[in-house]
């Protein structure tokens, strides 16, 4: 072992404080060497052990019935389906790379947060993103956007897992530092979930996957080479961009899963094989013996720290029994992955560094990363929050000509159709009725060898958090759970990604810990546990030469099940002259919305109206509206307001409407307003009777707004054109974005 004493001064360079430093020598009872010096650094970092953020993350609703495995205790976690099955989910953030290098980083993202579902043993069947761009008006929004894009499509199409849905918002809030969110879902025999654990004497640790190399030993892996030297050959861009050895991992480990020959299995991701190796470890209370000299490499004279550290992707560390290895090889063989037995399994609680026979580090597994005992912090914060308006819309008079209103607004990104990015995605990866005909809240995976289909969701929207984010938070949950209903399905479980500024900010520190409290009390509010997350800090935008932090922003992931594909919804209009209902409650309420930002110019007022009995009311009404076959299409009103909502019901079959706003109401508000808790459903002649008694019966309030046109559109005997041609605005504003028009 290296006998050199690494100084204070070392440690800093390493991002340790003087405390961290002396409680490494506690735990160690000696000094530390340079190389395991280096590993504290690494695993105690906020994105390997969450210690600016754990204090927070241990009050979230993490318990549950169906519960299989909560979060923390696993790469992701897992919810029981019924049938023999379950789902695992996780979701993860890639900004920082996306900011740099984002068709590269876009890639990468959606690897790691498929391996990360990959490595329970579960099949990964759907992927959704949640991306956040600078201003519209910025070339750098443009060409950031483009490239992920770009990034997300050849991902798909080398792993072939369907990217089936998302959501995509424009603010300067987020200039040239994007969020970009990955939320992936796999379905795996609620029996066969594995652990990322290393148990059993003289079991032992394998590395499978790619060939070990120089990457990510001083940067992120993402920027090997591509724009800086690290001291490795250059690895061509093409090569970085090949995801078929990914999708021949999981394919693998799947096999190997099924065939029962895996004890357990860990992503090897940004904390190199001594990070996994401390996480398997550490939950199996055991120690791990780790030949670092029988990694396999893809080229000469890396050194012990090289592979200890080297972020390479497309690897995981299994668990195994002796006398599997030879099946194992077998199968590795067949999908042209590198094998290296690396590891034995010995009693104990920590994990051994050997290179060359020369113990080079000894590490305690559970004092690293996320292994219990690393350092913890509870820092100060601030709930002030921010000066917000409160808008009263009778201090402005209201608009002349409301379709010249919608024009303008068809000019905002953020309400425009996002078909210009989801067409660029392989719509043949889902076979036939997973996302079914025509549209939904929510998007649709059928579960094989049953009639029942998964609902995945993604919702935040952003600019409800500027000025309250524990009310944003619960917002964000409470649509993504309105979602699922919609489509006719039952929510189960949440993985957020929770994307802030500097945790070391008073302020900043505030807004994550009243989004916290938010998605706690949300999750509370419906029954549905967070299941797994992460928490991305750190990020700043750049605004006039100055660093700011991004505007804070919780992403809720959300899984739900649809028990029978017959209780399926779809958002489009299907019939002329079928009628149109409101449920819910429309006010005069403009708070937040893409109206007060477009044509008001106010961009930062306090989040809309949002009561969680009256959503709970509403979303038991349309579950149950839904089950009795009462309504043709359902869709909740959100985003852009009620036009919008009606605008995106007319598109998928060119039908117009014709409704009557409410006099109680201001228009503006009614047509653009973004109050929570109310969806539009058409309903056919025939129920029309049945579902009025039926609303009746529930109590929540509901009114009729009009009915459905074979392509005009009418809001009180005014004509705001056809659909055809509303249509064509709609969704070509983002490519004409794009292509700079």
């Amino acid at each position: 072992m290296d006998t050199s004493i690494p100084t204070l001064a070392e440690a800093e360079k390493l991002n340790l404080t003087s405390i961290e430093f002396e409680r490494i020598k506690e735990i160690l009872k000696r000094s530390p060497n340079a190389l395991e010096l280096e590993v504290f650094s690494l695993l105690w970092s906020e994105h390997a052990s969450y210690k600016n953020s754990l204090k927070w993350l241990k009050t979230l609703p993490t318990k549950g019935e169906k519960v299989l495995v909560e979060a923390g205790k696993e790469s992701s976690g897992a919810i029981d389906l019924g049938n023999g099955l379950a789902c695992v989910v996780k979701i993860e953030s890639h900004n920082h790379p996306c900011a740099i290098q984002p068709r590269l980083g876009a890639n990468t993202g959606l690897r790691v947060v498929t391996r990360d579902v990959a490595s329970m043993g579960a099949k990964p069947v759907a992927i959704l993103n949640s991306l956040r761009l600078g201003d519209g008006k910025r070339d750098t929004a443009r060409w950031l956007f483009d490239e992920i894009s770009k990034g997300m499509c050849e991902f798909e199409k080398g792993y072939q897992v369907p990217i089936i849905g998302g959501e995509t918002y424009f603010s300067k809030g987020y200039n040239s530092s994007p969020v970009v969110n990955n939320f992936a879902v796999g379905v795996v025999d609620s029996s066969k979930i594995l652990s990322g654990v290393a148990k059993g004497n003289g079991n032992l640790i394998l590395i499978i996957g790619a060939l070990t190399g120089k990457d990510g030993i001083d940067d992120d892996v993402f920027t090997t080479d591509a724009i800086n030297d690290v001291g490795t050959k250059p690895v061509p861009i093409e090569l970085l961009m090949d995801v078929s050895i990914e999708k021949q991992l999981q394919e693998a480990v799947y096999e190997l899963n099924q065939k029962g020959l895996l004890i357990g299995a860990e992503n090897i991701a940004a904390q190199g094989v001594i990070g996994a190796a401390c996480e398997m470890a550490a939950r199996g209370d055991s120690s791990i013996k780790l030949n670092l000299d029988k990694i396999p490499t893809r080229e000469e004279g890396l050194t012990a720290r090289d592979v200890m550290l080297a972020q390479t992707w497309s690897r995981m560390l299994v668990c195994v029994s002796p006398d599997k290895v030879e099946d194992i090889k077998e199968i590795t063989d067949k999908y042209s992955l590198a094998l290296g037995v690396v590891g034995e399994v010995v009693e104990g609680n920590t994990v051994d560094c050997y290179f060359n026979t020369d113990v080079i580090a000894s590490l305690p597994a559970r004092y690293v990363g996320l292994g219990g005992e690393a350092p913890v912090y509870d820092r100060e914060f601030s709930t002030n929050g921010t000066e917000a308006t409160n808008i009263k819309l009778d201090q402005f008079d209201e608009p002349d000509h409301y379709p010249d209103v919608v024009k303008k607004m068809l000019v905002n990104l953020n309400v425009t159709s996002k078909n210009w990015m989801s067409d660029k995605f392989d719509q043949s990866l889902c076979a036939d009725g997973d996302n079914f005909k025509y549209p939904s809240d929510a998007a649709y995976i059928d579960l094989e060898g049953t009639d029942q289909a998964l609902a995945i969701t993604i919702d935040c929207n952003s600019s409800y958090m500027t000025s309250n984010p524990f009310l944003g938070a619960q917002i964000a949950v409470a649509e993504a759970c309105r979602n699922i209903v919609c489509g006719g399905g039952i929510p189960l479980g949440v993985s957020d990604c929770l994307n802030f500024g500097s945790p070391n900010d008073k302020t900043i520190y505030g807004t994550f810990v009243d989004s916290i409290k938010g998605i706690t009390k949300a999750c509370n509010d419906f029954d549905v546990p967070v299941l797994s997350g992460n928490v991305s800090f750190f990020n700043q935008r750049s605004e006039e030469g100055q660093l700011k932090p991004i505007t804070p922003t919780p992403v809720i992931g959300m899984v739900g099940l649809l028990e029978s594909k017959h209780n399926h919804c779809t958002l489009s209009f299907r019939h002329k002259g079928d009628m149109i209902f409101l449920v819910g409650t429309s006010r005069n309420d403009v708070n937040s919305s893409e109206f007060a930002s477009s044509i008001l110019n106010i961009k930062n007022s306090i989040p809309p109206f949002y009561d969680v009995d009256e959503e709970k009311d509403l979303q038991n009404a349309v579950s149950g509206m839904i089950r009795k076959d009462l309504v043709r299409s359902v869709h909740d009103v959100s985003n852009g307001g009620l036009f919008f909502t009606l605008l995106e019901c007319g598109i998928p079959l060119e039908f117009g409407f014709d409704i009557t706003s409410d006099a109680e109401i201001r228009k503006e508000a009614f047509l653009f307003g973004e109050s929570q808790s109310r969806v539009v459903v058409s309903v056919a002649s025939a129920k029309q009777d049945d579902f009025v008694d039926y609303m009746m019966d529930t109590g929540v309030p509901f009114s009729i707004l009009g009915h459905v046109t074979k392509g005009e559109i009418r809001i009180d005997d005014e004509s705001y054109g056809f659909i055809d041609e509303l249509k064509k605005a709609f969704e070509q504003r983002l490519g004409d974005w794009v292509e700079g028009e």
